[in-house]
Order: structure tokens, then C-alpha cells, then sequence
């Protein structure tokens, strides 16, 4: 009983005279059918994964009994009355899917009774049981009466797209029932040919590659069909029907008038194709990068496509204002951004796996440049990201150098970055320009090779500045160490090896100050030979300007601070070279006597003891503290005394043999042991001795 033309209303059909009371809906919107993706959600979900045909029938049962009851289409309460769905009853998308599981169950039937039947015969020689054969026959008959009465209801409430699937679903299980049959294989093949070109066309105008992929499986799931059919055709003495239009016509022709014919198919693939180029336009997003643009077709991918674009561009309205929440909350949106793009990265690939039928090259070669757009702009929003980070840490950096250069003490509460610090975003920097240059190579053509360029040439410029920070963090050594000699009062052999190691670092900070100059005006001038109109300078070389001028900065302080460095150097070497001439470290040591120092010790020359001769006292003679001398002053070592003086020693004469090669020594052969003479017999029998 029908109480409103709304998309929602519900026909009551356990009334009696539903039929005649209910209204026809033919001011109702068409309904939505998505009829072979839930087919074969169906099946993959319940059995015929692994080709069990009655778990699917019961599963088919079950759905058409939950049906029944959701859409009230119960048979009597007490006595079975049959209540008969109708074109004039479905105001849901439910009512298509009575008829469409009850030929998806009569059909798994059927294909149950067809694996017994060959099961059972090939056991028993060959043979195939006649009245399975034959019951399997009558069911693949009931499926196709169903899918009959599916496409009529298609045809008349559903939409473009649903009604031709639902035709080309039809035509299958016809061509199904006629080749189990053996009896007219000319319409099997027609049946087939006509299911196969519905299949292709949706495929075509399918707006999602899922749907795409599932077509096209279809249709190559028909191939071994139409290919038998045509075999038997030609086995048979037929000829095969050259022209496929004849096929299509055929198959119109011989439904009885249920299915379209020619020109009513072609025009409901016209207006299919119309309405999916409608859509496409509306829904369909792109995806640019290097001045390429790519469609984007899967909803996954575009989803993650625009959530990566708004978090791009909420990152580039948050301004750094120097503080530290500014920065983690621009870097967060970064990071989110990224995040965004590595996921529709991997919903493009796992599109790429689900890729089957004739059709898959071309949408390969769409995706994998879908890819690689995908991935340039992942690793664009990195190096922007880095960027940011190493542009904050030097301004960090770069304010702590001025308030020491001030006179004034950084706080713990300001957080200026130390050298290390810049160098350590400068690597990130560089590894993820590296990859962006690995892309550009990977691209190959102008477009790569300047990519790559303009990638090299940004490399450059960064390790220009990490050598200048690495310089800087062996300069803050330098001065250290200087300082902490300088606070000793002593000089002692540490405070002079710390000295040296200044001076060491102070060397090495000099060197690195000079190759930094020098990288940074080789970056300068690779930067300006690159040219500024292709696709590579729009991705790298946005803000070139900036850059250049930075490079020339980063110039002239290193320059300044090369002359800094060589100051330290040449203030350490003063003061080896002042610790030298005061006798301290390692000049003052000495093996003889110092008078002087035996006098600062309170007692003369003669009565200041070694080593060797007081060996029975518990006294320093390593340049100990001396008594009775200033504070902080120090006696030298009185370890040995050498006993001896040097004094030439004449040298050794040179003897020359020259007369032994003239002279004649006397023969020993007599000395020697002369050998037996053996005969033959007593080297034979020579063993028995």
C-alpha cells in the first residue's frame, strides 16, 4: 500500500490487492545499482574464494530471507501465499536485490551440482550423472528467469549504469544456460559478445578504478566462453558472424523482446558516457607538479590529495615569528602535510596491484605518473619543511654570536642554537635534496635533467653553510681552550697540551672558514647560470634572490671570521712560544744540575740530592714545590746525574781482505768418507743384512 511518491516509500505486499492499489513510480528518482562490485563482495566474503558454491547458497538464502522481512515482503503467516514483485512495487534499491539474489543462488546451485557432477564422473570413468546434468540445467534456467526479471526492473527504475549491467548480467547467464545446453551455440555467442561489449564500455566510463578493474575481469572471464563457442561454431561447419554489430543484434533479437536491441543499446551507451563525463568533470581532481597535470580518479588518493593541500597551505599562513610554538606548530602542519602525501602514495600503488584486463598499460602509465607527482610533492613539502627548520636555527645561532659579541651572557631561558645544532638540519636538508635530485634523474628528459641541476646546485649552497657552522663549532673549541690555559697559573705539561689543541682547532676552523668562502661562491654562480623559466626553477628556485643574497652574507662572515681564527692561532703560538723561553713544559726538563734551582730549594749546588743518591727518602725530585720560593713557583727535575762527559772516541780501522782470493788452501778429500761399490745381486739381496 503505497502512502507517498517519496525515494523512501515502502510497499507493504503481505496486503491482499497490493498489486492493484499500488500506484506506478514514475515520478521517483532512479535508483542506484551497483550490481557487480556487491556480487562479488558477495562471493569473495562467503566461499567462492575457495570455490564453495553452498556456503555461498546458503548465503544467498540468508540475504533473500533478511530482504523479505526488511522489505515486508512476507509469504502468508499460516498458509504460503505467494506474493509477486512487480515494476510498480520497488521504491528501493532492496526490492533489485530480490531478483538478483535469487539468481546468484539458483546459479551457485547450479555450479554445486555441475563440481558433484564432475566429481562423481570422473571417479567412474568420464561419465557425467544424466540427472545431475539435468537438474543443474533446470537451475542455470531459473537464474536466467531471474536475471530476466532483473533487467526489466532495471530497465525501468534503476539508472543508466544499473540497467545496462544488469542487461549485461543477464546476457552472461544466458550464455551460461546455452553452453551447459549444447544446443544453440550461435546465440551463446551472441549472448556472450553482447555481455562482453556492455562490460567494455562500462569499464569505460567507470568513474573509480575498483569498478574499472572488476569489468575488466569480467570480460576476461567471458573469454574462454566465447572462444569455445566459437570453436564448436567452426567444428560444426558454421561460420562465425564477422561483423560483432550482427552478434549484438542477434542476442537483441532472439530475448523475446525483454532486451534492448541495436540502437536502443547504443543509445543508452551514449547517454551513459555523457553522464559519466558530466561526473568526471565535477568530481574528478588533478594532480600537478613540474608543470605537468595528472588525473586523479580514485577517492582515496583525491581525499588525501586535498587534506595534504589544505595543510600545506595553513602551514604557509603561519608566519615564524621567532618563537619557538610559531615553529613546532608550522612544523606539526608540515608533518601533516607529508603524512598526507605518503598515504595517497600508497593508495596509488595498491590502485596499481589491483590492475587486470586489456586496459591496464594505459592506466599504469596514468598512475605511475600519478605517482611520481605524488612523491615530487611529498619530498618538495620536505625540503620546505627543512627549509623552515634551518632558518629558524640560524637566526637562533645567529643571535646568540650577538649577544656574545656584546659582552653579555646567554640565558638558558633564550635558547640560542648552538653550531652543532645548524649542522645537524643541514644534513636532513641535504639527504632530502639528494632524493629530490635522485627523482629529477629518475624523470630523465629536460624536465629531469634541470631538476636535477637545480638540485645540485641547492645541495651546494647548503654544505657551503654546514662547513661554516662546522668552522664556527671549532672556533668556540678553540677559544675555549685558550681560555682555560689562559685561567692556569701554573702552565703545567695540561694546560700546555690544551694550549696545543687550541691552536690545533683554531687551524682547522681557519681551513673550514676558507672552504666555505669558497663553496658558497661556487654555489653563488651555479645558482645564476640556471635558468629561471622551466618547471625546476617554479619547485627549487622560488626564492632565489633571497638565496643568493644569503650566499654573498655568508661570504663576507666568513672572511671575518677566517681573520678571528687566525688571530686565536696566532695568539696560541705566542704563548708556546713564551712558555718555551720561560723554561716551562717540556724545554725546562734537563739532566744536570741547576744551580738555581738548588738554590730557590734553600741549600747549594753540592747539597741538592739526585734521585739515584737519596733513595731512602720519601722526597719529590720531579720539579716539586721548592721551599722557601714564591708562591706558584716550581723547582726543576733532579732525576740523573750523568757520570760521564762526551769526549771523542777514535774510530775503529777498516781492514781490507784483499789477499785471500790469492791464496791456495790445502785439499781435506782425504778426510772424506769414500763410497762401497755395490754389484747388481748385493743391491738386490742387499736387505737381508
Amino acid at each position: 500500500m503505497a502512502e507517498d511518491q517519496t525515494e523512501t516509500m515502502d510497499v507493504d505486499l503481505t496486503q491482499t490487492g497490493a498489486e492493484e492499489t499500488a500506484s506506478a513510480p514514475a515520478q521517483l528518482n532512479p535508483l542506484p545499482l551497483a550490481l557487480l562490485s556487491t556480487i562479488k563482495t558477495a562471493q569473495a566474503q562467503n566461499g567462492l574464494r575457495h570455490g564453495d558454491y553452498m556456503r555461498y547458497r546458503k548465503h544467498c538464502a540468508s540475504r533473500l530471507q533478511s530482504l523479505f522481512k526488511v522489505l515486508k515482503m512476507h509469504h502468508g503467516r499460516t498458509k504460503y501465499q505467494k506474493r509477486k514483485l512487480d515494476v510498480h512495487h520497488i521504491t528501493d534499491v532492496r526490492h533489485l536485490y530480490v531478483p538478483l539474489f535469487n539468481a546468484e543462488r539458483a546459479w551457485a546451485y547450479a555450479m554445486e551440482l555441475k563440481k558433484e557432477a564432475e566429481a562423481r564422473g570422473g571417479g567412474a570413468g568420464g561419465g557425467v550423472d544424466p540427472r545431475k546434468r539435468h537438474h543443474l540445467v533446470g537451475r542455470l534456467a531459473k537464474a536466467v528467469l531471474w536475471a530476466s526479471e532483473l533487467a526489466r526492473f532495471a530497465a525501468a527504475r534503476s539508472d543508466t549504469r544499473g540497467s545496462l549491467e544488469a542487461e549485461a548480467y543477464c546476457c552472461w547467464m544466458g550464455g551460461n544456460l546455452l553452453l551447459e545446453r549444447e544446443s544453440d551455440w550461435e546465440m551463446a555467442l551472441a549472448k556472450f559478445t553482447r555481455a562482453k561489449r556492455l562490460w567494455q564500455e562500462l569499464a569505460k566510463v567507470c568513474p573509480d578504478l575498483e569498478g574499472q578493474s572488476l569489468c575488466l575481469a569480467q570480460v576476461e572471464e567471458m573469454e574462454p566462453n566465447i572462444r569455445y563457442c566459437n570453436y564448436r561454431i567452426s567444428r560444426a561447419g558454421g561460420a562465425v558472424p564477422a561483423d560483432p554489430a550482427e552478434l549484438l543484434a542477434m542476442s537483441g533479437a532472439g530475448a523475446g523482446g525483454e532486451l534492448p536491441g541495436l540502437d536502443l543499446l547504443q543509445s543508452k551507451l551514449a547517454a551513459l558516457a555523457q553522464e559519466a563525463q558530466m561526473a568526471q568533470a565535477a568530481s574528478t581532481s588533478y594532480v600537478s607538479w613540474m608543470g605537468a597535470t595528472h588525473p586523479v580518479r580514485h577517492e582515496r588518493v583525491k581525499l588525501a590529495l586535498h587534506q595534504a593541500a589544505e595543510f600545506g597551505a595553513q602551514a604557509e599562513q603561519v608566519m615564524d615569528s621567532g618563537e619557538g610554538d610559531a615553529l613546532d606548530s608550522r612544523l606539526a602542519l608540515y608533518d601533516k602535510a607529508i603524512n598526507a602525501l605518503s598515504e595517497a602514495k600508497s593508495h596509488v600503488r595498491n590502485a596499481v596491484k589491483g590492475l587486470a584486463g586489456p586496459d591496464a598499460e594505459a592506466h599504469f602509465k596514468e598512475l605511475e605518473a600519478v605517482e611520481v607527482a605524488v612523491e615530487g610533492l611529498r619530498l618538495q613539502r620536505t625540503v620546505e619543511r627543512s627549509e623552515t627548520h634551518l632558518a629558524h636555527t640560524r637566526a637562533r645561532f645567529g643571535a646568540g654570536l650577538q649577544r656574545l659579541a656584546l659582552g653579555k651572557k646567554i640565558k638558558d631561558k633564550e635558547r640560542h642554537a648552538r653550531p652543532e645544532e645548524v649542522v645537524r638540519v643541514c644534513d636532513l636538508l641535504a639527504r632530502h635534496l639528494e632524493d629530490l635530485a635522485e627523482l629529477g634523474a629518475r624523470l630523465g628528459g629536460r624536465a629531469g635533467e634541470a631538476l636535477h641541476d637545480a638540485a645540485s646546485a641547492r645541495i651546494a649552497a647548503v654544505r657551503a653553510v654546514r662547513t661554516h657552522h662546522v668552522a664556527h663549532a671549532l672556533l668556540a673549541a678553540a677559544v675555549t681552550a685558550s681560555a682555560a690555559a689562559a685561567a692556569a697559573a701554573g702552565g703545567d705539561a695540561k694546560d700546555s697540551a690544551a694550549a696545543g689543541a687550541g691552536s690545533g682547532k683554531a687551524l682547522e676552523a681557519w681551513a673550514l672558514f676558507n672552504r666555505s668562502q669558497e663553496r658558497a661562491a661556487a654555489a653563488a654562480e651555479a645558482l645564476r647560470a640556471l635558468p629561471g623559466g622551466d618547471a625546476a626553477a617554479g619547485v627549487l628556485l622560488g626564492g632565489r634572490e633571497a638565496l643568493l643574497a644569503d650566499l654573498g652574507e655568508l661570504v663576507k662572515q666568513a672572511a671575518a671570521y677566517k681573520a678571528v681564527a687566525q688571530a686565536e692561532l696566532s695568539a696560541a703560538e705566542l704563548k708556546a712560544k713564551e712558555e718555551l723561553l720561560q723554561g716551562q713544559g717540556v724545554g725546562g726538563l734537563s739532566l744536570e744540575q741547576q744551580t738555581a734551582a738548588a738554590a730557590a730549594g734553600g741549600g747549594s749546588a753540592g747539597t741538592a740530592p739526585y734521585l739515584l743518591d737519596a733513595l731512602e727518602k720519601w722526597e719529590s725530585f720531579a720539579g716539586g714545590a721548592a721551599a722557601g720560593a714564591a708562591a706558584g713557583a716550581k723547582a726543576p727535575p733532579r732525576l740523573y746525574k750523568g757520570p760521564y762527559g762526551f769526549e771523542a772516541i777514535p774510530v775503529r780501522p777498516i781492514m781490507l781482505d784483499t789477499a785471500s782470493g790469492c791464496l791456495e788452501y790445502p785439499t781435506l778429500e782425504h778426510r772424506l768418507r769414500k763410497a762401497e761399490k755395490k754389484s747388481v745381486l748385493s743391491s738386490l739381496f742387499g736387505w737381508r743384512r
